[in-house]
């Protein structure tokens, strides 16, 4: 099966996101991705043996045990690849460093275990598209909004159908450490 560990997305940036994927559709031709399917990749696994989902699990646990919610603001649009065919994204102006610290605590804790992921460096970024022809270099103004990140799953991910479709095998909770409420302070 293949699967993927994504921090989830609060319903306030699905929300600002969806607005910058609307405003994106009357400006660039490309693959849009659906707004159910938006998410924050910290560590993709590709094919793995159904028998080892639950070391992937445990591992989820590990990593994300001494992790308190992450607040986040989204920032600027960005894109991987060439002008005609290039993926484009929306990243993140605050949050981005304890992403990182997330993500690497993830692919170090499934390492241990023996999971192998892509060794690509992490970037923290929402695909909004696939194949965008982004070559005018006009883009519009990304909606911004801020949010906490809460939880982190493991995803299967299944792309037989006409578009991927991603099923939670198992979520982890952020938590905060010292009792506090407001992961702003």
């Amino acid at each position: 099966m293949r699967l993927f560990v994504a921090a989830e997305l609060p319903e306030v940036l699905l929300d600002a996101l969806s607005e910058t994927s609307a405003l994106l559709r009357g400006q660039v031709r490309g693959r849009y991705v659906a707004p159910d399917s938006f998410h924050l990749t910290l560590a993709f696994l590709g094919e793995v043996p159904s028998s080892q989902v639950p070391d992937a699990a445990a591992a989820l646990d590990e990593a994300c045990a001494a992790w308190p919610p992450i607040p986040v603001t989204l920032g600027a649009l960005g894109s991987f690849g060439r002008a005609r065919g290039a993926v484009l994204w929306q990243g993140f102006a605050s949050g981005a460093d304890e992403l990182g610290g997330l993500a690497g605590d993830v692919r170090e804790c499934l390492a241990e275990r023996g999971l192998a992921y892509d060794p690509l460096a992490f970037s923290p970024h929402v695909t909004l598209m696939r194949r965008a022809d982004i070559a005018s270099g006009v883009l519009p103004m990304p909606v911004v909004e801020k949010g906490i990140i809460e939880t982190v799953t493991l995803f299967r991910s299944d792309l037989s159908g006409e578009r991927p479709l991603y099923e939670p095998l198992h979520s982890v909770r952020l938590e905060a450490v010292d009792g506090t409420q407001d992961p702003w302070r």
